[in-house]
């Protein structure tokens, strides 16, 4: 068992995104993130308390949705933290209120996160959706999500995302996957060390259907019918998602 926890607080922001050319249509997100670890004597439990309890009855002045992560897979390189807590609003300037409003209103419950979790990083990502879910979110659902470190190849860019969208939805809708696709993109308070273009997250409602994707990219590496791939991206890091507060509350 790892001995560190990771929080990631994501309070992102969700817009819409339209290509005219085409009507592709994509939502994006300004997220924030933490990373922190337990004190000691604390555990995951005394967190999915807290933040069940104190965090979940907090006013925002905007609406966001919130969501506790831990490890599934997971590489002793990966920094040693290991509990996520993500969250998600409307744009930038939600986000922007949110910390006003977090900052000026919320200090008692600052201070119970301060006693439960030491944090070592506070960074932004935008947030691009490549896919959306086909399931509804209710909350307290869990799923996971598998996190890829993505560079784009040689004489490929972020104008090529569109057509190979294209394709890769084409090839989960065949197998019928359910969940969805966003990239992240670095912002400030980001590791300036670090080479990565952009991170992809994809959603899957069980450990069945990320073995079912997973074997199914393998069948189509082996009979040619992979869809382009116009970025490396590394294996991946699995996290159980656990959804603690959606937008309507």
């Amino acid at each position: 068992m790892m001995k560190k926890y990771l929080i990631l607080i994501l309070f992102s922001s969700i817009s819409t995104f339209c290509f005219s050319d085409d009507h592709l249509t994509y939502r994006t997100a300004t997220g924030e993130v933490l990373q922190c670890n337990l004190n000691d004597g604390k555990d995951a439990d005394d967190v999915m308390r807290m933040v069940k309890n104190d965090w979940y009855d907090l006013d925002y002045p905007v609406q966001y949705e919130g969501w506790v992560l831990t490890p599934t897979l997971f590489a002793s390189t990966d920094g040693g933290y290991d509990l996520f807590w993500a969250g998600f609003t409307l744009n930038n300037s939600d986000m922007g209120a949110s910390l006003d409003w977090f900052n000026n209103n919320a200090s008692k419950v600052f201070a119970k996160w301060q006693n439960l979790v030491s944090c070592a990083s506070w960074s932004q990502w935008d947030i691009f959706e490549a896919r959306r879910p086909a399931i509804d979110l209710v909350e307290g659902d869990n799923n996971f999500w598998a996190f890829h470190s993505c560079n784009f190849k040689e004489g490929k860019g972020v104008s090529d995302l569109r057509d190979n969208d294209k394709q890769w939805n084409k090839f989960l809708d065949n197998l019928g996957h359910k969940g969805g696709v966003w990239r992240w993109w670095a912002g400030g308070g980001s590791d300036t060390q670090n080479s990565t273009d952009y991170y992809v997250n994809i959603s899957f409602p069980s450990m069945k259907e990320y073995g079912d994707y997973r074997d199914a990219r393998m069948q189509a590496m082996m009979n040619g019918s992979m869809p382009e791939q116009i970025a490396n991206c590394q294996t991946p890091r699995v996290y159980s998602a656990n959804n603690i507060k959606t937008f309507a509350n």
